[in-house]
């Protein structure tokens, strides 16, 4: 008898051993840190001892890209809180109906002692965020980059709509003092003081309360929980093990796990009263996962990458209008902003199928990537040093 096989048979002699069948191994995709899973992991695994729950963490758009392309390792579930990215992978038929299981909420998130500074009240509504007085005093994360963010962007998109939407993110740039590469980025730089304030998730928030520092919050008004949800990833060995940890997740076990502090999630019921004391708009996932890479790529080419130009012109506009002007200076000065607000795509170019999957972030370094985005680059940089111009021939005439 080979060795190996004669070990095996020894073991498996050996009272209270259990070979390792293959379903006892969970494989989730997650986009949720470590920080969030590990207790929850935890808890399963010590209701359910003979199942092994593996956990891989990437970033949204990897996840994404991970699921398409059938990367190994093959994953049974996946786990995320971008309610776009999932409607984006049940479109293309890639996962089962998503169950939402917890919620989080977008704030507007500032560090007290800052804000103090710059002696102006908190912010309440997106509006507030547009006042000179935070000029390079804010910080948001790439939709790019970031999963959660591309929904806080496109929840101002559908708010606002297409053209406003992107109009009062150009505005909203002015007076960013960064765009980072992470979420949790604008969650530090609140802390250490980089900056005085980001639009975040709730969790943030109160992790950083929960740690003792000085900060403060506002709830976004007029927006909707942001779900957190897990679904089954379509495959013709499914693996029945996974169902428990979904049920885990619905069941009064792992629901009071989202009141621990690294989880920080609001539960399905404390949702559901937050809801009711504050009806808040329809977001459309659907809408977004239809353009969601050209978003993403165009927020890089009008935000990301021109940041400078932005903190210049919105500087120069803000002194302008702070001027007793007249009725002629104001309609050169609206037809001004109509042309540095003005974006290369209207919003059912957006929504096309075939340009967003060239705007794919895998095929970012190709020939037709390369096209379309420096052609938009283009347009918006002539239009915002046209526009800059016409601000500079204003300040000129108003100073003879």
């Amino acid at each position: 008898m080979p060795h190996i096989l004669r070990l095996f048979v020894l073991l498996w002699l050996v009272p209270g051993f259990v070979v390792a069948k293959p379903q006892d191994t969970i494989v989730v995709l997650t986009s949720f840190p470590e920080s969030f899973y590990t207790p929850i992991k935890t808890a399963f695994e010590k209701a359910h001892p003979s199942l092994n729950l593996q956990v891989l963490n990437k970033k949204t758009p990897a996840v994404i890209q991970h699921i398409a392309n059938e990367r190994s390792p093959k994953s049974d579930l996946v786990w995320m809180s971008s309610a776009d990215a999932m409607a984006t992978l049940q479109s293309k038929s890639l996962i089962d109906e998503p169950v939402t299981f917890a919620w989080s909420q977008f704030v507007f998130f500032w560090h007290n002692d800052k804000l103090s500074e710059l002696g102006i009240s908190s912010p309440k509504r997106w509006e507030d965020l547009l006042s000179p007085s935070f000029h390079q005093q804010i910080a948001i994360s790439a939709p790019s980059r970031s999963g959660t963010n591309h929904l806080l962007i496109e929840i101002i998109l559908q708010q606002y709509g297409w053209e406003d939407g992107w109009a009062y993110l150009s505005q909203l740039g002015g007076n960013l003092a960064t765009v980072t590469a992470r979420s949790f980025g604008v969650r530090e730089g609140v802390i250490k003081q980089r900056f005085t304030l980001g639009p975040v998730v709730d969790f943030f928030y109160r992790s950083a309360l929960a740690e003792g520092h000085p900060v403060g919050f506002e709830p976004v008004p007029n927006t909707p929980l942001i779900a957190a949800k897990i679904a089954h990833i379509r495959s013709q060995s499914k693996n029945t093990s996974s169902e428990k940890f979904v049920k885990f997740l619905l069941s009064d076990s792992g629901q009071n796990l989202l009141s621990l502090p690294n989880v920080n999630r609001i539960s399905l019921q404390q949702g559901e009263r937050i809801t009711e004391q504050n009806p808040s708009p329809v977001f459309d996932p659907y809408l977004s996962a239809m353009r969601y890479h050209a978003v993403n790529a165009l927020f890089d080419q009008l935000i990301t990458n021109r940041l400078a130009d932005l903190q210049t012109f919105w500087q120069q506009w803000h002194q302008i209008q702070s001027d007793n002007i007249d009725i002629e200076t104001q309609d050169k000065l609206n037809a001004i902003f109509e042309q540095a607000t003005a974006v290369p795509i209207s919003h059912e170019e957006a929504a096309d199928q075939h340009l967003n999957n060239m705007l794919s972030p895998e095929r970012r370094y190709t020939d037709t990537f390369q096209s379309v985005t420096g052609d938009w680059r283009k347009t918006l940089s002539q239009n915002l040093d046209a526009a800059t111009a016409a601000l500079e021939t204003i300040k000129l005439e108003r100073n003879q």
